[in-house]
C-alpha cells in the first residue's frame, strides 16, 4: 500500500500562489498584526469593515510607482491586495514592465479594479521581482524606471500579503 501511495503522488505540487484565494486564517492575521504591522500605517475604511495596511516605505515619498495596499475585512477572515486608490490609471496605456532588454516580451499591464485582476497583478509583480527583474513603468515617452529601493519595499509587501493568506 504503501508504495502505491509513493508512485501516485505527483512529482511536485503546484504552487499556492497561483490560485486565487483571499481566505486568512487565524494565525496568519495574528502573526501579521503583531510582527508585520509595526513597519505599516495602519487605518479603517468602508466605515470600519476594512483595515488598510500601507507599507510606510512604500508611502513614505510621493514619488512612489506602485502603492500596493493590504485591504483586511477582519469580519470575513479575508484579505484583499490592491493599487491604493491615487495611483492614476485613468491611463491605459501605462504598463508595468519587468525587463530592460525585452520590453515587449515581458509587460504586465495595469489591473481593472476588481480583486481578482488586482490579485493576478500583484502576484505577476511578485514573480518578476523573485526572479531579480528590474521594474518600470512603460508610457508613451519613455520607461520610468522604479528605484531599487522601492522595489524592495515593494517586494516587502507583496511577500506580507501572500504570507498572509497562505499563498507562500
Amino acid at each position: 500500500m504503501l508504495i502505491v501511495i509513493i508512485f501516485s503522488l505527483p512529482s511536485s505540487r503546484p504552487p499556492k500562489i497561483d490560485a486565487i484565494g483571499f481566505e486568512t486564517t487565524e494565525s496568519a492575521e495574528l502573526y501579521f498584526k503583531n510582527m508585520r504591522a509595526f513597519y505599516y500605517q495602519k487605518s479603517e475604511e468602508g466605515g470600519g469593515i476594512f483595515e488598510t495596511y500601507r507599507l510606510q516605505s512604500l508611502f513614505s515619498d510621493s514619488i512612489t510607482t506602485l502603492p500596493f495596499v493590504i485591504y483586511n475585512n477582519w469580519r470575513s477572515n479575508e484579505s484583499f491586495i490592491r493599487l491604493d486608490t491615487t495611483f492614476n490609471t485613468a491611463k491605459n496605456y501605462i504598463h508595468l514592465i519587468s525587463d530592460s532588454a525585452s520590453v515587449k516580451k515581458d509587460t504586465i499591464a495595469i489591473p481593472q479594479l476588481s480583486n481578482e485582476a488586482q490579485y493576478v497583478f500583484a502576484k505577476e509583480v511578485y514573480k518578476s521581482l523573485q526572479s531579480g527583474k528590474r521594474l518600470g513603468m512603460l508610457t508613451k515617452e519613455r520607461i520610468n524606471w522604479i528605484r531599487e529601493s522601492d522595489q524592495i519595499s515593494i517586494k516587502r509587501a507583496l511577500t506580507d500579503y501572500f504570507r498572509l493568506v497562505d499563498k507562500i
